[in-house]
């Protein structure tokens, strides 16, 4: 590619640099940055006097930036499940938009790789594992210069195969118990249904089945045996406590009715107080989640993120939370 001032009357099929405003029969005309320039726009320049313009040629080994930002595009889209749209390219730009609400999934070593590859396109993204809406804009494609060549190009699509996509939220049978003693406010009880609701209505979840218990193994034990005979997919519980303890009445209860303990605890504030489990049944695992005071707040904490994988279909395992920790102070 060739870049810089030269004469007007060569500049046929030059990008121009910067935008210009001309006049024409007393009318002003615009011309934007990136209007490829033709033999109007040529004879327009010369009426203007203007006799040189700073603009790039391409040669036959360069790709204009619209078409090589909306190639990365297309390849950078998972082929199996995307649930993304590409936007029609603009000014060497490519945005990528979500077709629903989900959570955005890619691996950022792969996203650092193709950045990697020239400082002539640039992707920049949402972080993986983002909460995103129907119509966001989840990533953008730059191209920096106005070509990009031919074999620079081939390497940025090859490295960018099948990186982005978005998961949809899933349909489950959540069951909420909350334990009380003696302190506990109905106020306190009523406004964590309310929060619950709405931050399961984010991941498409518009029913729950509530429940009230003693803060006692028995108790809780009881309405969890009873949740499980309901055919529940997720059991969360609020204990009148925080989980202080693998011996805590919440993960005993847990464990009364054949659960394990995955995990008590999380390199995530607010959000450390949290307790994975799951139970075997008969017919399927139920999922289990001792819930940090935390979620009691509307505000986005560890459990959004936990339950963003977890309605999405994705796992959750021990090395998944521990890189919870970069970014996990919120």
């Amino acid at each position: 590619m060739i870049y810089g001032k030269i004469k007007t009357e060569s500049s046929l099929n030059g990008i121009l640099s910067s935008s210009l405003v001309l006049y024409e029969n007393n009318d002003i005309i615009k011309i934007k940055k990136g209007t490829i320039i033709n033999e109007n726009l040529i004879n327009l320049l010369l009426k203007n006097n203007i006799k040189s313009v700073t603009c790039a040629k391409l040669n036959e080994d360069d790709v204009e930036e619209n078409k090589a930002v909306y190639k990365i595009s297309k390849n950078i889209l998972n082929n199996e499940q995307p649930n993304l749209t590409i936007q029609d390219p603009r000014q060497g730009r490519c945005n990528i938009i979500s077709n629903i609400n989900g959570l955005l999934v890619f691996d950022p070593e792969q996203l650092f790789l193709i950045n990697s590859v020239t400082d002539e396109i640039g992707v920049a993204s949402l972080k993986s594992y983002s909460y995103v809406k129907k119509n966001q804009v989840i990533a953008s494609i730059k191209a920096i210069p106005f070509a990009i060549n031919k074999e620079i190009l081939k390497k940025v699509i090859k490295t960018s195969n099948n990186c982005f996509k978005v998961f949809p939220f899933l349909k489950k049978n959540v069951h909420l118990i909350q334990s009380r003693n003696q302190n506990t406010l109905e106020k306190v009880l009523e406004k964590t249904v309310i929060t619950t609701k709405k931050r399961l209505l984010n991941c498409g979840i518009t029913k729950i089945i509530e429940k009230v218990c003693d803060h006692e193994i028995k108790s809780l034990s009881s309405e969890i045996q009873e949740s499980i005979n309901e055919n529940a997919d997720l059991i969360l519980v609020f204990g009148a406590s925080a989980i202080c303890d693998k011996n805590d009445v919440v993960p005993k209860s847990l464990k009364k009715n054949n659960g394990k303990i995955l995990r008590l605890g999380m390199p995530v504030e607010p959000g450390n107080l949290i307790l994975l489990g799951e139970i075997k049944n008969v017919n399927k695992k139920v999922s289990f989640i001792g819930m940090p005071g935390c979620a009691r707040s509307p505000k986005e904490n560890g459990v959004d993120w936990i339950l963003w994988r977890f309605f999405c279909g994705l796992g959750i395992s021990n090395n998944s939370i521990n890189y919870l920790g970069n970014g996990g102070l919120l």
